[in-house]
């Protein structure tokens, strides 16, 4: 009998042993892991890799996202509106112009713009050729703006004509024309002016005999268009939806997007070009230059926070190119205080 007890005990304990050892532990950190101690998924849309959302790929490459909890994915949205799948619940962030908070808050879909990542306006109005090199030299000549009426280079086109008195339709045709696009259409005689839509875009249209035409990189130029030196293009959004449903999680996506921010104030071009490099695989060359051109002219935001002229010149942009009719309050477009709660922890 005591054989037998001392048996069935010995069986207990090695039992415990094993079930001990299968336990996985705890989970440390953040809320925004389960139990299991995995990361929260979670998409990013852009409809573009660009430069200009550099925060958002520093994030990614520095590890911020994942510190946060999160195991970010950005997904190009081709021939679509990068928006529309954050609207539907698909994605939690996009990346856009904007242009798109102003005409999706006035149909009422409800996005809120939680970090800009420029501070200056970054596009340049190129002649194709010396022929070209005036705002009056394009009447009755074609223009590219960007691949959608709904964009900054489409608006930024469009003012430039009503800045020179340009009809648009009349005097000037402004087309929708994606930037890989440009090249072979001036060369082909289609297209007496386009719009670049960052400083790498600018240079290769220059270095193939183009004429800058509008600077909108310059202060004095941009404020001379739109009424506003600050132009906030380049966002950060989500929807209301999100906000509402898990302030948390936005809470963590906007805290790593400030430490980038934070990192990038203080790098070198070098330094900011090779952490992008693994988002954008090839382009070193391009990732160099565009770091070096923003550093020159200051078009990044390191803090993140729109400026008043900034917001109404944008609205007065996105009315020119018939996107909008109003236009919408600042705390409609706007949500900034996750941004705030993240400054307030990093400082």
């Amino acid at each position: 009998m005591k054989k037998h007890l001392a048996w069935l005990l010995a069986l207990t304990l090695c039992l415990g042993l094993l079930g001990g050892c299968g336990e996985k532990p705890e989970a440390e950190g953040n809320g925004s892991q389960d139990d299991a101690g995995a990361l929260t998924p979670v998409v990013i849309t852009e409809e573009v890799r660009g430069y200009h959302w550099a925060p958002a790929y520093l994030a990614e490459t520095l590890g911020y996202f994942e510190e946060e909890g999160l195991d970010v994915s950005f997904e190009t949205v081709s021939g679509a509106d990068g928006s529309t799948p954050v609207l539907s619940g698909e994605a939690q962030f996009c990346l856009k112009g904007i242009e798109t908070a102003l005409v999706v808050n006035e149909q009422g879909q409800g996005m809120k713009v939680l970090v800009s990542t420029t501070q200056k306006y970054p596009y340049q109005l190129i002649g194709a050729s010396e022929e070209y090199s005036t705002l009056e030299s394009l009447r009755g000549g074609t223009v590219a703006g960007g691949k959608s009426a709904n964009s900054g280079p489409y608006s930024f086109a469009m003012a430039c004509m009503n800045k020179a008195g340009l009809v648009p339709e009349t005097d000037v045709n402004v087309i929708t024309m994606g930037s890989a696009g440009y090249a072979a259409a001036i060369q082909a005689g289609e297209l007496q002016g386009a719009v670049s839509t960052n400083p790498w875009s600018a240079k290769k249209l220059l270095d193939a005999g183009g004429v800058v035409i509008v600077d909108g990189t310059e202060d004095a130029v941009i404020q001379e268009i739109i009424g506003s030196a600050s132009y906030e293009l380049f966002t950060v959004m989500t929807s209301d939806a999100l906000i509402e449903s898990d302030p948390e999680l936005v809470q963590k996506a906007v805290n790593a997007m400030a430490r980038a921010m934070q990192w990038m104030e203080t790098a070198t071009p070098e330094e900011i070009a090779e952490k992008l490099l693994p988002l954008f695989e090839g382009a070193e060359e391009e990732l160099l230059y565009d770091a070096q051109y923003d550093k020159e002219r200051g078009l990044a935001n390191y803090k993140g926070y729109h400026s008043e002229s900034g917001y109404e010149a944008a609205i007065t942009l996105t009315k020119l190119a018939g996107s909008i009719q109003e236009g919408v309050a600042p705390e409609v477009a706007f949500d900034e205080s996750f941004l705030e709660k993240a400054w307030e922890s990093l400082n």
